[in-house]
């Protein structure tokens, strides 16, 4: 057996570390985009009027395109990392917990792909 050394880091810290910093990064950047989604719909429009035509007229603008995009792959990577945290946290097996974070990751991923689809081949005729 050999001795770790003192300053060695736990792989499963760093890991923590690496999520962590990227919730708060996350965070950071919903808070400023979470206002600016909430006024466009509740206030620069009528709430009543939010539908597809309203994203086909929105999605003219390859900017809103840019800044709805960024908001859901930011929430959603923000709720799977902390999902993915508060589930491995429900067990103590290495097994459970990759098979949780594995699940997790692909149903997301396949989320993620399919909302990128929408949005940028979304024909604004």
């Amino acid at each position: 057996m050999t001795p770790t050394a003192p300053d060695a880091v736990d792989p499963a810290e760093e890991v923590r570390s690496w999520g962590w910093h990227v919730l708060q990064i996350s965070s950071w950047l919903l808070v400023i985009l979470l206002p600016l989604h909430l006024a466009s719909i509740w206030l620069a429009h009528d709430a009543a009027r939010v539908g597809v035509a309203f994203y086909v007229e929105r999605w003219h603008s390859s900017t809103w395109r840019i800044v709805d995009w960024l908001f859901f792959m930011l929430a959603l990577a923000h709720g799977g990392i902390g999902l993915s945290g508060v589930l491995g946290s429900l067990t103590a097996d290495r097994r459970v917990r990759t098979a949780i974070a594995v699940a997790l990751g692909v149903s997301l991923g396949g989320l993620a792909l399919a909302l990128s689809a929408t949005i940028f081949s979304f024909d604004v005729v």
